[in-house]
């Protein structure tokens, strides 16, 4: 893929233009131009990273992840069905970098973690239609989707959250259930 890049004239370049001299001008801009290109890519390349499933952060060594036991306490409040699935949510959360709280809401207000719901779709996505070979698949499935499927790709989390269900309160209803899990 080739850009063109053409620059307007202003006042800085035109002094540029005096200092670098005649032949100094084209080299200028030439310069000026692969700078940007460059800068350009590097976004593209910058942007195309954030689509792909993120490796999950480095922790210090022998430090206990402490999301898991906040995951823990929130579903025992919930009085939701062993297994809880940290680990899978944390995983998902970390791979697709998506905030580790988000499905877990999204469990409890959809379903009251699986509670009401059956086939193994513990989020309400697609009911009745959509079902998961098991409660991990399904929070493979849908973190994938909240990260790189193009209704939900590039949104921070109110727009992804109104994608997700358009009514109006629902994004400030996962978002508060999300702050109890801190």
């Amino acid at each position: 893929m080739i850009f063109v890049i053409r620059l307007p004239e202003s006042a800085a370049s035109r002094r540029a233009a005096e200092f670098f001299g005649a032949t100094g001008r084209l080299r200028f801009r030439k310069a000026v131009r692969g700078a940007l290109a460059g800068l350009l890519l590097c976004a593209g390349a910058a942007n195309l990273n954030l689509a792909r499933p993120q490796d999950k952060p480095v922790q210090a060594p022998n430090q206990p992840d402490r999301r898991a036991e906040r995951l823990r306490v929130f579903f025992r409040s919930y009085h939701c069905p062993e297994p809880h699935h940290v680990e899978a949510y944390l995983r998902a959360a970390d791979r697709y970098g998506l905030d580790y709280r988000l499905l877990p809401a999204i469990s409890v207000r959809e379903t009251t973690c699986g509670w009401k719901e059956k086939n193994n779709n513990f989020w309400g996505y697609h009911p009745g239609r959509q079902s998961f070979a098991s409660v991990e698949s399904g929070i493979e499935f849908l973190a994938r989707q909240l990260a790189i499927n193009p209704p939900y790709a590039g949104k921070d989390l109110v727009e992804k959250l109104f994608t997700y269900n358009p009514r109006r309160a629902y994004a400030d209803e996962v978002r508060q259930i999300m702050r109890q899990i801190e």
